[in-house]
């Protein structure tokens, strides 16, 4: 199975969260796993801010994949996107972002989004169906996802 380096999951749900890292971990796909509870903690987390900070930055690697809840406080999902926009290449290098929803009334606002980082929405918490469709579509093998 392909196994990629890094998922970072954006999600003020503490049980969503929960749900998202066991299928993660029960599947085996993802050498680490990171949480943000917010958009914000998702923008510290890339740029080693705030309580992602630490002096070799190596404990917090680019993550490959950002699955992104869109309801959150203090910075929703599509807040994060404009300041996601604003980073250094470096920072977004070939990340994949995945809007996760728990319901059908985001599915018109998400469909006007010209976003090409966003690449798919979901419904929560992952399932091992969706999950692995977007690890095959998004990573060719091992190597590409390194």
């Amino acid at each position: 199975m392909k196994k990629i380096k890094c998922i970072l999951l954006v999600d003020d749900d503490a049980t969503t969260n929960f749900l998202n890292e066991e299928l993660i971990e029960d599947l085996g796909i993802a050498e680490q796993v990171h949480v943000a509870l917010n958009g914000q903690e998702a923008l510290d987390y890339l740029n080693h801010t705030g309580k992602f900070k630490t002096p070799d930055n190596v404990k917090y690697p680019t993550p490959n994949i950002i699955f992104l809840d869109i309801n959150m406080p203090l910075m929703d999902g599509f807040e994060f996107l404009e300041q996601y926009h604003q980073l250094p290449k470096s920072r977004k290098a070939e990340v994949v972002i995945v809007f996760l929803t728990t319901s059908d009334s985001h599915k018109d606002k998400l469909k006007q989004v010209d976003d090409k980082v966003v690449r798919d929405f979901i419904e929560k918490p992952l399932k091992k169906k969706d999950l692995l469709k977007i690890i095959d579509t998004y990573f060719e093998d091992k190597e590409s996802a390194k």
